[in-house]
């Protein structure tokens, strides 16, 4: 299943406002959510990670790149080099 998460959802202020990253999140089974609008992918990543979930998070793509999967060496997502090194996007 894919969902493109819709703005009703969101939380932060920030992700009503345009520019920014998409994100997206592919779980364990292949559920996958794709926020739109991410200013500051590590700190958003971080957050949703925190956030008690059925299934572990599996891969990690930005703008359509994969920048984490769950064969990393044990690091936790915001920490990998490829999303700490992201710029904030306004």
């Amino acid at each position: 299943m894919s969902l493109k998460v819709e703005d009703k959802y969101r939380t932060n202020q920030l992700s009503m406002e345009p520019g920014g990253y998409e994100v997206t999140i592919i779980h364990e089974g292949g559920d996958t959510f794709i926020y739109d609008k991410i200013k500051s992918p590590g700190s958003y990543i971080k957050g949703i990670s925190s956030v008690s979930q059925t299934k572990p998070i599996i891969k990690i793509l930005i703008d359509g790149e994969e920048v984490w999967n769950v064969r990393h060496d044990g690091t936790e997502p915001w920490n990998t080099p490829a999303i700490k090194n992201i710029k904030k996007k306004i």
